[in-house]
């Protein structure tokens, strides 16, 4: 009785082993062997294999016949990879690529004409968390001529401040008041370019945007 045997029924001759008992390939783990009986490479008696004389010719062979391996009888079958695992595995495979990046929003730079002296808000990431002190005795606004005999304005009068990337500006308590666009404020509020703000009766300031180099737009 010729022996039967499993061969990967993908590979090229002689690049899997062959096993005497139905199981995976050791080179294609996902891939189940076929029967395989050699006697199917065996041409019949009588072909044109033979000359007219009757000798027969050296039929081609088909590649080398692939090798028994000894212990594939023994080894135990690969079982198969669930396809929700696959899928799994590629889903894996597909988060550990490198993502694009996300576009950083432009930076926005603010400043204050306040008496004619620009004054610019220090930037969120700055220590403290950037913004700016209005006041007679604020160090922020010591470059401004005159404020200190500017007595309806409080030593410690407003403050500027970041919020989630967008500049606010609150009062601090004082006694005459902070006004966005003729309006007293309460709260802080969102200010932005063209906005003009006035603290107190006597200080009117203009928000101007400035480039890099800290010059207005």
């Amino acid at each position: 009785m010729a022996t039967v045997i499993y061969r990967c029924p993908v590979g090229a001759p002689g690049e899997c082993p062959t096993s005497g008992t139905r199981g995976y390939c050791q080179v294609h783990m996902f891939q189940q062997l076929e029967r395989y009986d050699p006697a199917e490479d065996v041409p019949p008696a009588g072909t044109a294999a033979e000359t007219s004389a009757g000798t027969p010719l050296d039929t081609p062979s088909a590649g080398p016949r692939p090798a028994t391996d000894p212990e594939a009888a023994t080894r135990p079958a690969r079982p198969a990879r669930p396809a929700e695992h696959r899928g799994q595995h590629r889903q894996q495979q597909q988060d550990h690529r490198p993502q694009p990046r996300p576009a950083r929003p432009p930076v926005v730079r603010l400043a204050l004409v306040v008496a004619g002296v620009l004054l610019p808000v220090r930037a969120e990431h700055r220590r403290g968390g950037g913004g700016l002190a209005i006041g007679r005795d604020e160090p922020d606004c010591a470059a401004v001529p005159g404020l200190a005999g500017l007595d309806q304005l409080s030593r410690h009068h407003a403050r500027l401040r970041w919020i989630d990337g967008a500049l606010y500006v609150e009062d601090l308590g004082s006694t005459n008041g902070t006004f966005v666009d003729g309006r007293r404020i309460e709260e802080p509020t969102r200010i932005g370019p063209a906005h003009r703000l006035r603290f107190a009766l006597d200080l009117d300031v203009q928000v101007v945007e400035i480039d890099e180099f800290g010059a207005p737009r």
